[in-house]
This record gives C-alpha cells, sequence and structure tokens, in this order.
C-alpha cells in the first residue's frame, strides 16, 4: 500500500533526523517538547501531544548514547532531562508573575525572577533524574520504564523537600475529565505520574525499528484500563446530588474583587458590601434557604477577631439554623511573650455573632505568606509579599470542623489542597471539604484553570464532595467522584446555590495510594534493569 509505505518512509527519516540533532540544536528540541507538553494541561487539555512529544524526547535521548565521553554523554542526559522540565514549567506555570504585578511599583523588579526562578528550581529536579536515565539507559523497551522511574522520583521529591510544590505533576495531563480521574483513587499522584510516562512512552517503538507488538499492546492495555475504570466507576456510581433528599444546602459567594481593589485599604467596606449583598440574594423559588454561606479566601479587609462590629452585621445575614463560613485574618496576642501572630484561616460565625471556630492555614505559601530563612533573605532585600509586617503564622495541626447541625467538613485554604500527601486530620470523618481560596493574585491565566482541577482530584482520593469559594473564580461544588455539579466562571459576580453532594466510601486511604506507588516504582526499576538483559523484548 503506497500510503503505508510512504508513512513509514516519512516516520523513518523523522526519527533519522532527530538522531542527526546534536549540542545546543539538541536542547532546543529538548524545550520544545517540554513546552508542548505543557499544553495538555487546564485549561487547554490537549493530552493527545503527549504522546508525540515523549516519544520525540526519547529518540533525542538515545542520540545521546553516541557520546564516547563518559562524563560528557552523562551531562548531557541531565542538561536534556532539565531543558525538557523547564520548558513544561515555564510555559505552565508564567503565570505566577503576576501576583507582583498587582503591585508593580514594589515588586516589578522581580518579575523576571518569578517567571524564570520557579521552573529552574523545579527543573532541576528533573536534572537529576537525568544522571539516572543515564546510568540506566539502554535499548528496547526497558528505557521506557526506566523514564518512568526517574521522572516519577523527580515528580514526587519536587511534591516533598522544602514545602513542597507538586503543582501540574506530569499524572495532571493524563487526567482533563472526571472519567479519566478515577484511577487517581487507587495510584494517588504519584503513582498516575509514572504511569503517565509511561503510557506516552511506548508509542516510541512506532518511530523505531524495534519490535512493536509488546510496546503497543502494553500501551493500549493501560489507556484501556485507565479509561475503561472511570467509565465503569461513573456508570455504576450512585446519585450523590438528589436535591430531593439532601439535607445540606450550600450557597457560594463569589464577588469577583479584583486584586488591587482588594488591597487598597480605603475602601473596605465596599468590599465587605459586595460579600454580604450577594449573600443575601433571595434562592430560587424551588430552593431552600442554605444552611451555610460560605465567602473566599482572606474575603474581608479587617481582623476578624478584633472587629466584633464586623461580626455582627456578618450575623445579620443569618438565619436560625443558619451559618457563615468566610475566609478572614485573624490575630493572637502573646502578651507575655510580646509577640503578634496572624492567621489566615476559616472562621465559622453563627447568627449571634459568636464566632464558633478558626481554622488555621497549615501550609504557608513561602514569600507570600512566610519568609523561610527570614534573617539571611531580608538581608538581601527580599521580603514576603504579604499584607501583616512579619508574616502569617502557621497551624500547627489540621482538624476537621464539626458544626451544631451535624455536618462536618475539612478546611482547606488556598493551594492547601493541591498536596495529597497532606490530607490528613485530627477528628471525625469529615462529609465534605471546604476549599477557600483568592485567585485573583493570578488573574485571567492558566493558573485558576489549573488549580480547580487539582481540587477535583482531592475529591476523587478522599471520595468526599468539595465546596469551592474563589474571590474570582472558578467557584465550584465537585461531588465525591470529581465531576463539577455546577461552577462559576472566573470573573462571574454571583453566588452558587446548590445542595452538598453526598460521601462515598473512598476506594482506599492514603497509606494505600502511598504502598501502591511504591510498587509501581519497583516495578518500573525492576522492569527498567530486567528488560535491559532480556534481548528478545527489545
Amino acid at each position: 500500500m503506497p500510503s503505508l509505505k510512504n508513512s513509514q518512509t516519512f516516520l523513518s527519516n523523522f526519527t533519522l533526523f532527530l538522531f542527526s540533532i546534536t549540542g545546543w540544536k539538541r536542547q532546543i528540541w529538548m524545550f520544545l517538547c517540554g513546552s508542548f507538553t505543557s499544553f495538555a494541561l487546564p485549561p487547554f487539555y490537549l493530552t493527545p501531544l503527549c504522546f508525540l512529544t515523549f516519544p520525540i524526547f526519547i529518540i533525542l535521548l538515545d542520540s545521546i548514547c553516541a557520546i564516547q565521553n563518559n562524563k560528557k554523554r552523562f551531562l548531557t542526559y541531565a542538561l536534556s532531562c532539565g531543558t525538557f522540565g523547564f520548558g513544561y514549567f515555564i510555559c505552565s506555570l508564567w503565570w505566577l508573575c503576576n501576583a507582583l504585578l498587582t503591585d508593580p511599583a514594589t515588586f516589578g523588579w522581580a518579575v523576571p525572577f518569578a517567571i524564570l526562578g520557579p521552573p529552574l528550581y523545579l527543573s532541576l529536579y528533573w536534572f537529576f533524574a537525568g544522571f539516572i536515565v543515564g546510568l540506566l539507559w539502554t535499548k528496547g523497551i526497558a528505557r521506557f520504564f526506566v523514564l518512568a522511574f526517574a521522572l516519577g522520583l523527580a515528580e514526587w521529591l519536587r511534591a516533598i523537600l522544602f514545602t513542597g510544590f507538586p503543582w501540574n505533576a506530569l499524572g495532571y495531563t493524563a487526567m482533563p475529565t472526571p472519567m479519566l480521574m478515577q484511577l487517581d483513587a487507587i495510584v494517588g499522584l504519584y503513582g498516575m505520574n509514572i504511569l503517565a510516562v509511561l503510557v506516552y512512552s511506548l508509542p516510541t517503538v512506532l518511530l523505531t525499528n524495534e519490535k512493536k507488538k509488546n510496546a503497543l499492546f502494553l500501551c493500549l492495555s493501560l489507556i484501556v484500563i485507565h479509561s475503561g475504570f472511570g467509565f465503569y466507576r461513573l456508570n455504576t456510581a450512585p446519585n450523590t446530588t438528589d436535591y430531593q433528599k439532601s439535607n445540606h444546602w450550600v450557597r457560594i459567594v463569589q464577588p469577583s474583587i479584583k486584586q488591587d481593589v482588594k488591597l487598597n485599604d480605603t475602601i473596605p467596606e465596599t468590599i465587605l458590601a459586595a460579600h454580604m449583598n450577594l449573600s443575601t440574594t433571595p434562592t430560587a423559588d424551588q430552593n431552600p434557604e442554605p444552611d451555610f454561606i460560605v465567602w473566599p479566601e482572606a474575603s474581608i479587609p479587617y481582623i476578624l477577631n478584633d472587629s466584633p462590629a464586623i461580626a455582627m452585621r456578618i450575623a445579620s445575614l443569618l438565619k436560625p439554623k443558619q451559618w457563615a463560613i468566610i475566609g478572614a485574618i485573624r490575630v493572637n496576642y502573646d502578651f507575655l511573650n510580646a509577640k503578634t501572630q496572624y492567621f489566615n484561616t476559616i472562621a465559622v460565625i453563627n447568627n449571634k455573632g459568636d464566632i464558633l471556630s478558626a481554622s488555621d492555614k497549615l501550609h504557608l505559601v513561602p514569600f507570600g505568606e512566610y519568609l523561610p530563612y527570614k534573617n539571611l533573605l531580608e538581608k538581601i532585600g527580599l521580603r514576603a509579599l504579604a499584607d501583616t509586617i512579619g508574616g502569617y503564622s502557621a497551624a500547627d495541626v489540621r482538624k476537621t470542623v464539626m458544626m451544631p447541625n451535624g455536618f462536618s467538613y475539612l478546611p482547606l485554604i488556598c493551594y492547601e489542597v493541591i498536596f495529597p500527601n497532606e490530607m490528613t486530620f485530627k477528628g471525625s470523618q469529615p462529609q465534605a471539604i471546604i476549599n477557600v481560596t483568592n485567585d485573583a493574585w493570578f488573574g485571567v491565566t492558566p493558573g485558576p484553570h489549573q488549580h480547580l482541577q487539582q481540587a477535583q482530584l482531592r475529591a476523587v482520593e478522599l471520595g468526599i464532595p468539595l465546596i469551592r469559594a474563589a474571590n474570582n473564580g472558578i467557584s465550584a461544588v465537585i461531588d465525591s467522584y470529581g465531576r463539577i455539579v455546577v461552577a462559576l466562571q472566573q470573573n462571574a459576580v454571583g453566588v452558587i446555590d446548590s445542595p452538598i453532594p453526598s460521601p462515598i466510601t473512598p476506594i482506599g486511604s492514603n497509606e494505600y495510594r502511598i504502598f501502591s506507588t511504591f510498587i509501581l516504582f519497583i516495578i518500573m526499576l525492576l522492569r527498567g534493569i530486567g528488560f535491559g538483559f532480556t534481548k528478545q523484548l527489545k
């Protein structure tokens, strides 16, 4: 068949072209592969691109074997993996600089560092993974397992070291829809990182003279398991959003106040009024009054426990057996030690103006809410981008909150929701996650969309719904399977009235997912080494 023969000729010529690329040109291709891979993330969700970028990445790694000098070869493997990672991270995290543009006069000088710094730091993990790749790289199917092991390890380490930052982990590229999120309940995000790299890598055999049957069969099998399990789970799932049987209703307030307005301390009343006016919006005729009214992170420009009059004004919105759950700032005065601490918190207020609970943020944002290595860094002119002198203090422990009506929830503030390994808590099993955030810092960029996807995965892992109140969006009610029940898009002003979906029995605990990931690491390593010495499987 001429067309098939022409296709094979094209692929062969393309592979030979990739093998001919050396030096700095190879690094440009590595950067481009990483950059295009980032388009598999929200808001683009172009997952099929990964089946092109990873095979090109692997062929370019294959070409490094021709370097005779051992030291140069190892460094080239490391540099190539690091460059791929840098392309991936800079194209998916460039928007972090937007937080500095809310006050360009003060922080504008740091914008280049915000664009380049985080991607450079995160790509270091891939750089060191490149040494593992160089040590174990071989011919045949084995190298796909080696790459999955090395990059899986890099993604795990960047999630836990130096406070951790698992934002845009590779596994997210393989989970663009709720159907494709369900396997995460078994293997967890770090397991999905490993499997994603393996599946994206296996089609490389189409570009080479290797035997294709085993690799393509494994690739298709993993895709079928991934999608088939998700399809089955969602189609056999019970109805978690029965409007008639729901015991609890929630109202989510999204005022969409721009960050430069929030930072203007001359108009606090305007900001408070925006939240209060939305909170009193009449409910639809068929909907009951909400049990809970949820405001976003740091929603009011007052220190809540220092402003009893503000708490009373919020209470005036509430009816009996109705509570406000609001993101706020609270202060703790330690007169004995002459110390003042500020906390980013989620507070519960009843209709009498009492603050029933305050759940403080446990995992603070470095350089945003606190200054790591403060004494050293202040000497070179760096300080936290916080509203309070000295920054914020962290909570000692995360606890579930039990409401007077028997409803319990797990409080998560802002990017606390991105850490799957930190979904541990003291107290009773929560019936939902309440996640308040202010993504206005990042403007109209991919950031809020990426943040939302990560919140969906925490609901899948814990098997409980997630209530997300975001200042400028994307606010949403997410069910226990990661499906978005209802949402308000970026910069929309309004409220969501919804029943709180029912929790389900989770497939496994966090410990179970950690164990699953450990098993996958062992399999990747043993298969990588084992296949490397099994010629018939090449």
